[in-house]
C-alpha cells in the first residue's frame, strides 16, 4: 500500500497550494484515522467515505478511490452486512489502480474482511474468524492463517537431524493450531509418540514425507493435508466403480477394454481384489489415500480407488454379475481415461456454468448446483435461475455430488429464502495454543435480492456433498426453510485454515476451526442428516431411477395440498 504515514500525508496536503481543493484526500485521511486502532469510529468514517463518492472523487489522487471502496466494504463486514460489503469490493476491483488494496478487495470477495494490516496490525485483541493473523514462529518454521507462500520446493534429501527437527515442528504446530482435538477425542500426545517410534526407522526424504502424510491423516480431516506431497497411487483398469449401500459395484466399462472383452458389465459387484475383501482392501488404502472427515466419505473415495496400482501391472478381480454368476478376471492397469458414471439428470436442464435449472411439467422448479468452484458468479447464476422459476409452487435444490469450492456467495443465495434475519451457523476458531482455546462467533444472514422465494423447498443431499456444499446445507437447514432428503452429507466443514511452513519447504494445511449448525451440532465428522432418508441402490442406477428426486416431488406435492 502507500508508504506515506498519516503525519506525512497531512503535512503534504497542508503544504500544497491545492490543499483547499483536495477535500477528497483530506476526508480519506480522516476516515483512515477514524478506522485505525481499537477505538474505531465507523459511523464517522462511513459518512466521510460516502461524501467522497458523492462530491469529491475529482479531488482524489490516482488509486485513492480504490481505498474508499475497500474501507466501506471493511466497515460493512465488521457490522456483518456481507452483501453490502461485497458490493463495495466489486467497485474496488473495477478501479484497479492500486495493486495492494486491490488484493484486499479480492480477499474481501472470498471471505469477510475485518482486519487490514495498516488499520489493525497493532491491536492486541483476538482476531476475527477468517481473518489472517501475523505468522507464529516455531523454531525454524512458522504457522500462518494468511495465504501460504508460493513456489516453495520441498527438500529431496534430509539428514536424520533435519527429519527430527521437521517432525517436531509439525507435531508442535498441529498441537497448537488444530481445532478439533476435543471434538474428535484425539489423544495427540499418544499419536505423536507412536509416530516418533516409526521416525527412527525412516532413512530417506520420501519415506519421511510418507510418514508425515500418515501422521496428518490421524486427524481424520478432509481439510488437513500435505500441500506438496501424497503417495503415488498409479493407474487402474478401464472400469468405473461406485458404492451402493456400502458395497462396491461396477458402474462403467470402457469399450474394447480387458473388462469389456471379459464380459464385465455395469452392475457387477466387486467381491475381492487380489484376494482381499473390500474391507481388507480399505485398510490397505487407508495408508495411501488422504483422510476424510467421515468414514462414509472415505469408503466412497476408497471404492473409486479400489483397483489402483502400479501402471502396467495386472490386478485380479473377483466379481458377481447382476444375474448372480461369480467370476475372477485379470485386468491390466492402464493410463487411459476411465469412463465416468455420473448420475443422470432427472429432467432436461437449462445449463449454466455452475447452476442448472428447469421448470417441471408439474410447475415445480428444479435447481442443481454442480459445484461451488466459482465465487460471486454462482450467486449471479442462482439469481437468474430463481428469476426464471419465479411463481413455482415448490422448489427442489439439488447439491448431491457437489464436493464444494468457495462459500463467499452463499449469503446472497440463502438470503433469497429469508423473510427476516436468521442465525445460520456458529464458528469456533482457535485463539490460543491450548486444545480448548476457541473463540465462538455467530453468523447471521439477512434477506437478499429483489424478492424472496416463500414456497416450500426440498434440498437433496448425499455423502459427496461436502466442504462449501456442506456449508450451504448447514446454512439452509439452520434457517428451517428446507426439508432435507437423501443421505447424510460428507461432514467436512472445519472452517478457516492455518498453514504450517516446515523448514524443509513442505507446507501443511491445518484446520484452525470448525462450524456447527444454529442448534450447536458440529458438521465436521457428523455431516447433516437428512430429515427424510432415501438410499440409492445399484438397481436404481442401472434403471436410471432417482428415488431421492421422486421423494422430493411427493413431499412438495403433499405440502401444496
Amino acid at each position: 500500500m502507500h508508504n506515506w504515514s498519516g503525519l506525512a500525508l497531512a503535512a503534504l496536503l497542508l503544504a500544497s497550494p491545492l490543499a483547499a481543493q483536495q477535500t477528497g484526500e483530506t476526508k480519506l485521511q480522516q476516515a483512515r484515522q477514524a478506522l485505525t486502532g481499537t477505538q474505531k469510529d465507523s459511523a464517522k468514517a462511513r459518512k466521510l467515505l460516502l461524501e467522497i463518492i458523492d462530491k469529491d472523487q475529482a479531488t482524489l489522487w490516482p488509486g485513492s478511490l480504490c481505498y474508499v471502496y475497500v474501507y466501506l466494504g471493511y466497515i460493512e463486514d465488521r457490522e456483518e452486512h456481507r452483501e453490502k460489503a461485497i458490493a463495495w469490493y466489486k467497485k474496488a476491483l473495477e478501479v484497479r489502480d492500486s495493486d495492494p488494496v486491490v488484493e484486499c478487495a479480492r480477499i474481501g470477495l472470498d471471505k469477510p474482511m475485518t482486519w487490514i494490516r495498516h488499520l489493525d496490525e497493532n491491536i492486541p485483541t483476538k482476531p476475527q474468524p477468517g481473518v489472517p493473523r501475523p505468522p507464529v514462529q516455531i523454531g525454524k518454521g512458522y504457522v500462518t492463517t494468511g495465504d501460504p507462500p508460493r513456489g516453495l520446493v520441498r527438500a529431496t534429501t534430509l539428514t536424520a537431524k533435519e527429519r527430527r527437527d521437521n517432525f517436531d515442528f509439525l507435531c508442535d504446530a498441529i498441537d497448537k493450531t488444530y481445532a478439533c482435538f476435543e471434538l474428535k477425542s484425539i489423544d495427540w500426545p499418544a499419536v505423536r509418540q507412536r509416530y516418533e517410534t516409526q521416525l527412527g526407522k525412516v532413512e530417506t526424504a520420501e519415506e519421511f514425507y510418507r510418514l508425515l502424510f500418515r501422521l496428518v491423516n490421524e486427524l481424520r480431516d478432509t481439510h488437513s493435508w500435505l500441500q506438496d506431497y501424497r503417495p503415488v497411487l498409479g493407474q487402474k483398469p478401464e472400469l468405473a466403480l461406485d458404492l451402493f449401500e456400502g458395497r462396491p459395484f461396477v458402474t462403467g466399462v470402457a469399450a474394447n477394454s480387458d473388462a469389456d472383452r471379459a464380459g464385465v458389465e455395469p452392475g457387477a459387484e466387486i467381491l475381492a481384489v487380489d484376494g482381499l475383501t473390500f474391507a481388507a482392501r480399505l485398510e490397505q488404502l487407508r495408508l495411501l489415500l488422504p483422510a476424510c472427515s467421515s468414514e462414509r466419505a472415505f469408503q466412497r473415495a476408497a471404492c473409486k480407488a479400489l483397483l489402483l496400482g502400479e501402471s502396467g501391472s495386472t490386478v485380479t478381480v473377483k466379481l458377481r454379475s447382476p444375474d448372480g454368476q461369480s467370476a475372477t478376471v485379470p485386468l491390466k492397469r492402464i493410463a487411459n481415461p476411465i469412463p465416468r458414471s455420473a448420475r443422470a439428470a432427472p429432467c432436461e436442464l437449462t445449463r449454466q456454468r455452475f447452476v442448472h435449472f428447469a421448470r417441471l411439467p408439474s410447475g415445480l422448479g428444479y435447481i442443481c448446483i454442480e459445484s461451488f468452484d466459482g465465487r460471486e458468479e454462482i450467486a449471479d447464476e442462482f439469481d437468474r435461475a430463481l428469476e426464471e422459476l419465479r411463481g413455482a409452487p415448490g422448489l427442489i435444490l439439488d447439491v448431491r455430488d457437489n464436493p464444494g469450492g468457495f462459500g463467499s456467495a452463499q449469503s446472497r443465495m440463502v438470503g433469497r429464502f429469508l423473510e427476516e434475519r436468521a442465525l445460520v451457523c456458529v464458528s469456533y476458531i482457535k485463539n490460543g495454543p491450548g486444545h480448548q482455546d476457541l473463540r465462538r462467533h455467530e453468523t447471521w444472514f439477512e434477506p437478499s435480492g429483489p424478492w424472496q422465494y416463500a414456497g416450500p423447498v426440498a434440498l437433496l443431499i448425499n455423502d459427496v456433498t461436502g466442504s462449501a456444499s456442506d456449508l450451504f446445507v448447514c446454512y439452509l437447514r439452520s434457517t428451517g426453510r428446507v426439508v432435507t432428503i437423501g443421505s447424510t452429507t460428507h461432514g467436512n466443514l472445519s472452517g478457516v485454515a492455518a498453514h504450517a511452513v516446515l523448514p524443509c519447504g513442505l507446507v501443511v494445511r491445518i484446520s484452525n476451526g470448525y462450524i456447527t449448525d444454529a442448534k450447536g451440532k458440529p458438521i465436521e465428522g457428523n455431516g447433516t442428516e437428512p430429515q427424510i432418508p432415501v438410499a440409492l441402490t445399484i438397481s436404481d442406477f442401472l434403471k436410471h431411477r432417482d428415488p431421492v428426486f421422486e421423494k422430493a416431488l411427493a413431499v412438495l406435492k403433499e405440502k401444496r395440498g
